[in-house]
């Protein structure tokens, strides 16, 4: 959703507890944001620590600009300002008087993540600066705050966003053309407000080397263990038609289809933990797993997921025992 426009893990006081914090700014890093506002897992995980300022640190101070200005002055490198504690566009006036009085970032031509070519001068000001904005239509607040900088010269000043921001939040900015160089993403990041539930258990699916399954209606389980295999041309996009299998689910002791990857690995043995992925190692799988799906899947809205289906030695063990069960529960009792 984002594309090039940096992304800024905002979610630590939203989560469910401060592990669960840790393991959003982890996989946050994992799937691409650029930096976390969470100090701990910045220094557990080795990220990027970043924050602005917070609307009660402008409250404190007897006026908006001496805020700015005291902010500036700790943190002179990156001075993000929050400009809409009062009203908005007279906050980003008074970050520009801060930012040319104090003369942040001028000369930098670091690039601002926005590709907009009149950015890249040389002689730009302001790249060391920049405002977030965090209420009200972030669009039109945007443009207009654009304006007011680049009249005044920081045109490498960069405009931050935040405030209840999702991925299709963000799209529908960028789609407007709003003119922003990054997002900060809290709490739907952090929580799981769209599905605050997960239907999932564990499937007894042998017993003393017996496959067994369950008929339950609408609960029906596969028998046997399992191995699950990518093919390597299931990223084609005519493998994301409904109900076309991409993902191969077989059993564990089937020899791999030609071309296929399996997916499974053991990850504890004899109570012991045997595989733990660096965050490196990590994000480098997720983005090679990331681009062998097809584009259908990535769609923002209304992605068509490919799907799994059953090896032929799978769904012929299901159906045997399934039959097997049946015959059993219909025989007359002896």
């Amino acid at each position: 959703a984002a594309g090039d426009r940096a992304l800024v893990d905002f979610a630590f006081r939203r989560t469910h507890g401060a592990e669960a914090a840790m393991t959003v700014a982890r996989a946050s890093a994992m799937v691409g944001f650029a930096a976390t506002s969470n100090v701990e897992a910045a220094r557990r995980f080795g990220l990027s620590a970043v924050g602005t300022m917070a609307h009660s640190y402008i409250e404190a101070f007897e006026g908006e600009a001496e805020a700015f200005r005291a902010f500036a002055e700790d943190n002179p490198a990156n001075a993000i300002l929050l400009v809409d504690t009062y009203d908005t566009l007279a906050g980003v006036r008074n970050a520009v008087a801060v930012i040319t009085e104090m003369g942040l970032g001028r000369g930098d031509s670091g690039d601002s993540g926005n590709s907009d070519s009149d950015r890249g001068d040389s002689g730009d000001r302001g790249g060391g600066a920049g405002i977030r904005l965090d209420s009200g239509d972030l669009a039109a607040l945007a443009r207009e705050a654009r304006g007011l900088l680049d009249e005044a010269g920081l045109t490498q000043t960069q405009i931050f966003v935040s405030g209840g921001l999702d991925e299709y939040a963000i799209a529908d900015l960028l789609a407007a053309g709003a003119p922003i160089d990054a997002f900060g993403v809290g709490t739907k990041l952090g929580v799981s407000e769209d599905a605050p539930s997960l239907e999932s258990v564990y499937k007894l699916v042998a017993y003393g080397g017996r496959p067994v399954m369950k008929l339950s209606t609408g609960k029906a389980s596969t028998p046997g263990a399992k191995q699950v295999f990518r093919v390597s041309d299931a990223s084609d996009a005519s493998d994301a038609t409904p109900g076309k299998a991409a993902d191969v689910i077989a059993l564990r002791d089937e020899a791999s289809p030609a071309g296929a990857e399996p997916l499974l690995v053991p990850v504890m043995q004899n109570g012991t933990r045997t595989h733990f992925d660096t965050l490196a190692a990590a994000r480098a799988r997720f983005e090679a797993d990331l681009d062998a799906l097809p584009k259908t899947a990535k769609q923002i809205r209304d992605p068509l997921a490919p799907t799994a289906g059953p090896s032929a030695d799978a769904a012929a063990l299901a159906a045997a025992i399934e039959e097997k069960l049946i015959e059993r529960d219909h025989a007359p009792e002896v």
